[in-house]
């Protein structure tokens, strides 16, 4: 294909050297005919003539055709450069590392382009310019400060120079915001393409949203899609998600959010207990049931304590209680435990038990059943009250709570 473009480019330049006298010679004859003129034949010119004609030819052929390779190379696109952190842009970079095209992917990236021509800019000065118009309208801020670089080439060692490169220059611009820049190194996949077109977002958001989900099974790609460069961002820091082809620099921030500190105290004061008191705090960012949230989990006198905190405004979103040596006390005792009735706390002792412990005397729909599990009896008390759905697990001989759970509805 290549060929036959160069043969036609040489093709229209020799006809347009060449003049068209064709009619001119015809006038020339009607002007001048019945006269007879004799030509005489044309002295042999030598070999040499002949040569320096076909060498001409060569050099119009080689010449040609190496302006015509160079003027494809030079507008063929050697590389997909994407910035992203709400605005998408996505920029067309030949083998020059200048920029062809520029792509607003989404309506706020319209914006950051605001009519600038970044066409035959280098790729450098093109990020630069990008990144002082997300600062100059507000979509990279203190709160809001993560910038995600994707770099997708099939030249892999050219790919992996721009990505350093780029992620260097972009890191000099964010010093004032205290910026994060997370880059990646892509390559192409038509599945992660088409997700990435279904939730009208960048190929490069979806491959770091995949690179989450690949770590976090129980997570959504359609959830993640929705969240922010910072806030994929925090959750990259706070599940220590490491991937090929990935690198972070800078701290994403998380002055949008309460942050783990207040998180754990939420956490504490609503269990009732000191911090000096409990053993194996674990605090984690999560995503749950469309929110941002703080997974909250400690011990406390072989209870485990597990809680959900808004990460935005505080509240506790769903708490749960269990004895850590729960199947140990689920095996039959020395002492057989009594398989008569009479012996058990009854239904109503176990709903007071479970009511006392919630602190919420008004529910609906209280539901109190005998079960046997691992060899011994338990009542399973469930009920509704102030928008929560409560579960408890008690001792049907002993009346001891097992286990508690309280959720939103």
């Amino acid at each position: 294909m290549r060929n036959k473009e160069v043969e036609q480019k040489i093709k229209n330049a020799v006809e347009h050297l060449t003049p068209d006298v064709l009619d001119c010679i015809l006038s020339e004859c009607d002007e001048r005919r019945g006269n007879v003129y004799i030509v005489q034949p044309m002295k042999r010119k030598g070999r040499w003539m002949y040569a320096a004609c076909a060498l001409a030819a060569a050099f119009v052929l080689v010449f040609g055709g190496l302006s015509a390779f160079g003027w494809i190379s030079a507008h063929q696109v050697d590389a997909l450069v994407t910035l992203d952190v709400n605005p998408s842009v996505e920029l067309k970079v030949n083998k020059d590392d200048r920029v062809l095209a520029a792509d607003a992917k989404n309506e706020d990236a319209v914006k950051i382009l605001d009519n600038m021509d970044l066409k035959n800019t280098p790729i450098d000065v093109a990020i630069n310019a990008l990144i002082g118009s997300m600062l100059k309208h507000g979509y990279i801020q203190e709160n809001s400060n993560s910038v995600l670089l994707s770099v997708e080439s099939v030249n892999g060692a050219k790919s992996a120079v721009l990505q350093r490169n780029l992620t260097e220059s972009i890191s000099r611009q964010l010093n004032r915001v205290n910026g994060a820049v997370i880059s990646q190194n892509l390559t192409n996949d038509g599945e992660l393409q088409t997700l990435a077109e279904a939730h009208q977002i960048s190929y490069g958001k979806a491959a770091l949203v995949q690179k989450i989900l690949n770590e976090n099974s129980h997570l959504l790609f359609a959830d993640l899609a929705k969240l922010s460069i910072n806030e994929l961002n925090l959750l990259i820091g706070s599940k220590h998600i490491e991937a090929k082809g990935m690198e972070a620099q800078g701290s994403a921030s998380d002055t949008a959010f309460i942050g783990e500190e207040r998180a754990k105290q939420t956490a504490l004061e609503h269990a009732g207990i000191s911090e000096s008191e409990i053993e194996r705090l674990r605090i984690e960012l999560d995503y749950d049931d469309g929110a941002m949230v703080y997974d909250v989990e400690f011990y406390h006198n072989a209870q485990e304590y597990e809680y959900e905190i808004n990460a935005k405004n505080g509240t506790v979103v769903e708490h749960d209680r269990e004895n850590r040596d729960r199947d140990d006390r689920r095996e039959p005792p020395a002492a057989p435990q009594s398989h008569n009735k009479d012996d058990f706390i009854g239904e109503a002792r176990a709903a007071e038990i479970a009511e006392k412990h919630s602190g919420v005397p008004r529910h609906t729909g209280m539901k109190v059943e005998l079960d046997k599990e691992d060899g011994f009896y338990i009542y399973e008390v469930e009920f509704d009250a102030d928008g929560k759905e409560y579960e408890y697990e008690i001792n049907a001989a002993t009346g001891e709570i097992l286990s508690w759970e309280c959720e939103e509805m």
